[in-house]
């Protein structure tokens, strides 16, 4: 039964293989308008097959000057961010379904078989590779002493971050009902902070796996089980001493770190990673209506619904600029003051699904079939 209802919730999830013609589910026309500016492409290379056509979380991650990134296949590439060229490549045979993740010397992922794999960020060579209780598919994450990662199964493990040594465990047991999906822990120094798919946010003791406290970010409602979903597949976002979280069919939320008491809470529903920038807390709301929320009163800023039904993945910020890709393949480009189109271009037909990440002048995405772009934003000529 549960695995039927976690085959479901992928399906319903993936793209738009469900949606009719004329029906009302359908995703929206993209609308025209006026660029202000225009996308330009640093450089692009590839990554193996992308996701494979799998409903899998591959997203790419920066450390020290370099870009890491994964595919389904088993592909692992380090590339220098300033010029595109390939620092190394790993094929590791795997099936990759959650990462990366980057941290000290470590490149970090997560497989189907519900392996954990940590690879040396210098050559890609593998250190080591723990076995665990299920699929991972969610980047693991490490603080550089420890690796935290949490299974499908709704199992959060802490391990060695030199040997993968399991330090502590501890075991939430999903509801009947599940999206497909996992927020990747957050380790703080003090804490790791970790979302389940109950609605709840907990912070454990990284040394022991004391639990230091707890916060429901939605409460279950309704009848069935679809409308009683309510899981927080947004990754915690830790900005100064504030936590941001975000639930499906729930609430957006900001908590203090240090004691997890609510700042504010604003209702939202949503199962993507969240952005900060310039007082605005940006979310891509589970219908893809783009929102701003203000950082320190949860009070809505604007929203942008004409990408609605296109499945867009989590928003990040560039310049002025906040960037969402669509299932077709799109990047847009919203205004960070008010939430108006500024600049679109289609990278391929095949989407956008995994996180972005920035560095403050370029924009790097990794597309579902394997592209992987460097972008800035160049004033129209």
């Amino acid at each position: 039964m549960r695995l039927c209802a976690l085959a479901l919730c992928g399906l319903l999830f993936s793209g738009c293989a469900l949606f009719s013609k004329d029906d009302g589910t359908e995703p929206v026309d993209l609308v025209e308008f006026e660029p202000t500016v225009e996308l330009d492409s640093r450089w692009k290379t590839s990554v193996g097959n992308g996701t494979g056509g799998k409903v899998v979380k591959l997203s790419p991650s920066l450390q020290g000057g370099a870009l890491y990134a994964a595919s389904f296949n088993g592909e692992v590439i380090a590339v220098d961010t300033e010029s595109g060229d390939r620092l190394w490549r790993r094929k590791t045979g795997d099936d990759i379904s959650g990462g990366v993740g980057t941290g000290a010397e470590l490149v970090l992922y997560g497989t189907g078989e519900g392996e954990v794999v940590a690879l040396s960020r210098e050559n890609g060579e593998e250190l080591w590779r723990r076995q665990l209780t299920s699929e991972i598919i969610s980047s693991p994450q490490t603080d550089g002493d420890r690796v935290a990662v949490q299974a499908i199964d709704g199992k959060l493990f802490a391990m060695n971050a030199q040997s993968g040594e399991i330090l502590w465990q501890y075991e939430n047991q999903p509801p009947v009902l599940t999206l497909r999906g996992t927020a990747s822990p957050l380790m703080t120094g003090s804490a790791v902070v970790a979302a389940f798919a109950n609605g709840k946010v907990m912070a454990f003791n990284p040394s022991n796996g004391l639990t230091l406290w707890e916060r429901r970010v939605a409460l279950p409602q309704g009848r069935s089980e679809i409308e009683r979903m309510v899981d927080v597949d947004a990754s915690p976002l830790l900005v100064g001493s504030t936590i941001y979280l975000a639930s499906y069919q729930g609430n957006a939320m900001a908590v203090s770190a240090s004691s997890g008491r609510p700042l504010w809470s604003q209702e939202a529903s949503t199962h993507k990673d969240l952005a900060v920038e310039g007082g605005n807390l940006f979310l891509s709301q589970a219908d893809s209506v783009v929102r701003a929320l203000s950082t320190t009163s949860g009070q809505p800023r604007w929203e942008n619904d004409q990408l609605l039904r296109r499945n867009i993945n989590g928003p990040q910020v560039l310049g002025e600029y906040v960037a969402v890709g669509d299932y077709d393949g799109y990047l847009h480009l919203l205004n960070q003051s008010d939430g108006a189109f500024a600049a679109r271009d289609r990278l391929d037909r095949g989407g956008i699904s995994g996180g972005m990440v920035t560095d403050g002048s370029a924009l790097y995405v990794q597309t579902d079939d394997g592209d992987l772009y460097a972008l800035e934003v160049e004033p129209l000529d």
